[in-house]
């Protein structure tokens, strides 16, 4: 199962729309929350696109790097997950899974660790209770 995601696609008022991750490997999908000051747009999981509550009902097809495509439910009905393409999907989260530690790991071990002055901090007063 060497195949990667290129891209999921949604049957969507009459037309197969193409999400095509980001660099973090996410999606972005209109944000369904009525609540005031929510983003118009959220970024998801390969895993939490195919799984959200009205997406997974447009009949959602993973094209993969050598050009496959595959159905992520059996002939569309969202009870019937196929096991190849959720393996996929979850190998896609995985891997940006990491590359996302990695990163983090990466920009916290570049702080500096000795002879860091914080300015106009004293240590003295600070209530620590």
């Amino acid at each position: 199962m060497g195949a990667n995601i290129v891209s999921i696609s949604l049957y969507c008022k009459n037309q197969r729309v193409v999400l095509s991750p980001d660099s973090e490997g996410k999606f972005l999908i209109p944000n369904m929350s009525t609540a005031s000051g929510s983003v118009p747009l959220i970024k998801v999981t390969a895993k939490q696109l195919i799984h959200h509550k009205e997406i997974k009902n447009m009949d959602p097809v993973l094209t993969l790097d050598d050009g496959t495509k595959l159905r992520v439910f059996q002939g569309g009905d969202p009870s019937g997950l196929l096991t190849r393409p959720i393996s996929l999907i979850e190998k896609h989260d995985k891997k940006f899974a990491k590359k996302d530690k990695i990163i983090k790991r990466k920009v916290i071990s570049d702080l500096p660790t000795r002879g860091y002055e914080y300015p106009d901090w004293d240590w003295q007063d600070q209530d620590w209770d």
